[in-house]
């Protein structure tokens, strides 16, 4: 996440004089939500949802999820959910909007030994857990062999979708909110 994404989070530092918020030093959900006026629906309530906390709209974008998981024509195997390819788009939404937090580095993504800062190995630098085959193979009512060798990678494909959205928001949001 970048950092002017990082810094609509609740106890984020002051921001720098290049970018202003309508609140003194602080962005606002009405900040973002004016920054997105460019943005595609999805896009839209994606943002609202992950970076306002507003979660008024939440149906149109769980459909609009499902929608997208769907139209991927992915299949499933008959003794699985028939929501199955549902159930894929509503977690991989859930999972972007608020991920799990990586317990090692608590967040941050790095790890201190002996003096020097690493990557955390755990997250591999992210800050935010992966979702283990057997959380996925829950979710989905599949067996963790299929979860692992299916689902999962479609599950990435979905997660790779949304830090598109996230990129194409942090732009909007660096343009509206810049001092000119």
């Amino acid at each position: 996440m970048s950092e002017l994404l990082a810094m609509l989070t609740p106890g984020a530092p002051p921001i720098d004089a290049e970018i202003r918020g309508t609140s003194g030093q602080r962005i606002t959900p009405s900040d973002v939500a004016a920054c997105l006026a460019h943005v595609d629906r999805y896009t839209y309530l994606y943002a609202l949802s992950k970076f306002c906390l507003d979660d008024h709209s939440r149906a149109e974008l769980n459909d609009l999820a499902i929608e997208d998981a769907v139209g991927r024509g992915y299949t499933f195997q008959s003794q699985e959910p028939d929501d199955s390819v549902e159930r894929l788009g509503l977690l991989a939404l859930s999972f972007s909007i608020s991920p799990s937090r990586c317990q090692m580095c608590k967040g941050t993504g790095q790890v201190t030994a002996a003096s020097k800062v690493d990557s955390c190995p755990k997250c591999q630098g992210t800050g935010n857990m992966q979702l283990s085959a057997r959380r996925l193979a829950d979710a989905m009512g599949a067996g963790r062999w299929r979860s692992q060798k299916v689902w999962m990678p479609r599950f990435q494909t979905l997660l790779s979708d949304y830090q598109v959205k996230d990129d194409a928001i942090q732009t909007v949001l660096y343009l509206g909110l810049r001092d000119e």
